[in-house]
């Protein structure tokens, strides 16, 4: 192919689209009972299973952080460290854990294994 252009170059560069903003707001005309109602014909009809989650109420969010340093030994830290990397948690988990484990009130959504994790959702 020399000097000309190329058909199948052309016909990729005519099937690109611009993307739809598919982002819709919710529609208060149409009742969550409506929407599974009609959902659960169209799958009959179809022969396709059809599944609607409940609507979940909103977690309370963890407790603000402060960062907090403190000196311990090196062994001590090493041996925190190891036992954070076998168990797949953050040595903060670790610590925490053993706080309520020696009577410290701690809530359950703030003891997280790993906030790294947490964070990317």
């Amino acid at each position: 192919m020399s000097g000309g252009s190329n058909p199948l170059a052309d016909e990729i560069r005519q099937a690109r689209k611009p993307r739809l903003d598919l982002s819709l707001p919710p529609r208060t005309d149409l009742p969550d009972q409506a929407v599974e109602e009609r959902s659960r014909e169209l799958g009959g009809r179809w022969k396709a299973t059809t599944q609607i989650q409940a609507a979940t109420e909103p977690e309370e969010p963890p407790a603000p952080l402060v960062s907090v340093r403190f000196d311990c030994p090196d062994y001590l830290d090493r041996a925190v460290s190891v036992k954070a990397a076998e168990q797949g948690v953050t040595k903060t988990f670790l610590i925490l854990s053993a706080l309520k484990t020696a009577g410290y009130e701690i809530t359950d959504r703030d003891l997280v294994a790993d906030r790294r994790k947490s964070k990317k959702r």
